[in-house]
């Protein structure tokens, strides 16, 4: 079973989680996500942006330090390479356009649980350009 915590004010993502072996819990409060993080150790964690927006950096940096080992990706209907990359410098190890997200939930999931990242080659280099910089 995978574990996986939902943080969203709108039920986009959790409909793409129709899935038998992964048990969802669903927060449309980011505070209390929060404050769930710290009792609860879900393997991986779907963040839509829109619940925090431009602050959603800061956030994942609080939910890494509840545990380093939650593993954050970032769902947004479309985000700028400087917003993904912003996140992923926060500690997301991923991020998904909403609007492909049903068709990709699954697959996401299941490399998420294997340990790798999930972004495209495009911003594995702009993610590795940063860091060189």
């Amino acid at each position: 079973m995978i574990d996986v915590l939902i943080i969203d004010k709108s039920s986009q993502i959790e409909q793409g989680l129709s899935a038998g072996d992964i048990a969802s819990e669903l927060f449309d409060d980011e505070v209390k996500a929060l404050n769930s993080l710290e009792q609860r150790k879900p393997m991986l964690i779907l963040l839509h942006y829109a619940v925090r927006k431009e602050q959603t950096a800061d956030y994942i940096r609080l939910i890494i330090r509840a545990n380093p080992k939650n593993k954050v990706v970032v769902l947004a209907d479309e985000l700028s390479e400087k917003d993904v990359l912003s996140c992923l410098l926060a500690g997301a190890q991923g991020y998904q356009q909403l609007s492909d997200f049903d068709r990709y939930a699954r697959r996401l999931v299941t490399v998420m649980a294997a340990g790798e990242v999930w972004i495209t080659r495009k911003m594995t280099a702009i993610l590795l350009e940063s860091l060189r910089s």
